[in-house]
């Protein structure tokens, strides 16, 4: 199904128009309405995400579910822009000098310069508010009096916009894995860098606890350091190629996501001080598929102010880099092109208190590292009606992973079920 929508805004109907894919499976038993879902980003499809059948069978069995390709992302006039973003993510976070510093800065121009160009006009209309009417669009077009919404990650960010302008249209809302739009740019990257240094220490602590023939390595931590040592000076391979540090961080970055994913990069430490860096290369390859850059930067960049250009976005550099050795660099690095970004950016960090919407759940990981816990309770706080799950688990979202928590957000969007305060998974 592919709902119309305009470019340019609300504001002028006859303005240009773009197409949003959307897509729909049906409900598989007794049917009590549509919930829609969104799984991130910004710039993951959501009819991908559909495809794999996320949310399980009880929502399957009493949902259709809805999901679409936000604008900018897949089949809704896609913003594609990727020919310099494996340069931008092979870049060494941590420049030696000033010939690297300047390489990464040119690349990064490269890619604003090449999302201009891609995006046009809708370049413009990229932003969290946008996507939100969209949203209200789609329930529209489905003819659902009321919205049953399940977001993830980015999708709870559009999510609470969507509360604050049409609360009164929402039936049910989960929100999982939360994005506090408090937050501006900086202080939301530096949070998140600081989380998944915490969580790297965490999965270190697991692996040890495993031992070394499950985990491949005896010592996480210095597993790492040595491979990002060797990378330095080129030694390792990965199928024909020179590993490079930026993918150490980043395959360290991705398996933070997962609540075992000290599983997956122990063994490919080990693999990469045998010489092997194939692994490593491939997880960080894993990181940059989860979304596509042109949207994702789109949104990013223009949702809330950030250092405009070179020198002030090389500034933020240091200071998260200050805030976390590890990964404070690449975290601010990956969203460099910012500072050339051929939009100017809003300044709309603020908390959402959505005063027209009915119970919203909040649902936040303890050891969540994209999206601290900090951020659900915050936003919990900050919403008028919001209602806070805390659910004691590693990795990004819940209700894929816990059983626990799965439960109750599904009792929740299927009977409005609302866990007591102060419940825990």
């Amino acid at each position: 199904m592919r709902q119309r929508d305009r470019a340019p805004g609300l504001g002028d109907p006859t303005g240009e128009s773009i197409d949003l894919a959307v897509a729909r499976t049906r409900a598989t038993g007794t049917r009590i309405g549509t919930l829609v879902t969104n799984p991130g980003g910004p710039g993951a499809s959501g009819i991908e995400f559909l495809g794999r059948s996320p949310l399980g069978t009880r929502l399957a069995e009493n949902f259709d579910i809805v999901s679409w390709d936000p604008r900018g992302v897949g089949a809704s006039a896609p913003v594609e822009c990727d020919e310099h973003t494996d340069e931008l993510y092979l870049a060494d976070p941590t420049p030696e000098d000033d010939a690297e510093r300047a390489a990464a800065q040119q690349v990064a121009a490269q890619v604003a310069e090449d999302c201009g160009a891609a995006g046009g006009p809708l370049l413009e209309q990229l932003s969290t508010a946008e996507v939100a009417r969209d949203l209200e669009a789609i329930r529209l077009a489905l003819g659902s009096e009321k919205l049953n919404y399940l977001g993830f990650s980015y999708g709870t960010r559009i999510g609470q916009e969507y509360a604050d302008l049409f609360g009164d249209r929402i039936r049910s809302m989960a929100l999982d894995g939360v994005v506090d739009p408090a937050l501006g740019f900086e202080e939301f990257l530096i949070e998140q860098a600081e989380a998944f240094d915490a969580a790297f220490e965490r999965h270190a602590d697991a692996c040890t606890r495993a031992g070394e023939p499950e985990c491949g390595v005896a010592d996480l931590i210095d597993a790492y350091n040595r491979v990002v040592e060797a990378t330095e000076a080129s030694t390792i391979d990965a199928q024909g190629t020179s590993l490079e540090p930026a993918q150490v961080v980043t395959a360290a970055t991705y398996t933070a996501y997962m609540g075992d994913g000290w599983a997956l990069l122990g063994p490919a430490l080990a693999d990469a001080l045998a010489g092997d860096g194939t692994d490593l290369a491939e997880l960080a390859a894993s990181y940059v598929g989860l979304s596509e850059y042109g949207p994702y930067a789109g949104v990013v960049c223009t949702d809330t102010a950030h250092p405009d250009g070179p020198a002030a976005y090389q500034a933020f550099m240091r200071r998260a880099t200050q805030a976390s050795a590890r990964f404070g660099a690449s975290v601010a690095g990956e969203m460099m092109p910012c500072a050339t970004w051929l939009v100017a950016a809003q300044d709309t960090a603020r908390a959402i208190t959505a005063p027209d919407a009915p119970p919203i759940l909040v649902v936040g990981n303890t050891g969540d590292p994209a999206t601290p816990l900090s951020n659900a309770e915050s936003v919990a706080e900050s919403l008028h009606s919001g209602v806070l799950l805390v659910v004691e688990s590693e990795g990004h979202t819940a209700h894929g992973s816990n059983a626990c928590a799965a439960g109750i957000i599904d009792a929740y969007l299927i009977d409005l079920e609302i866990p007591e305060p102060g419940t825990r998974c």
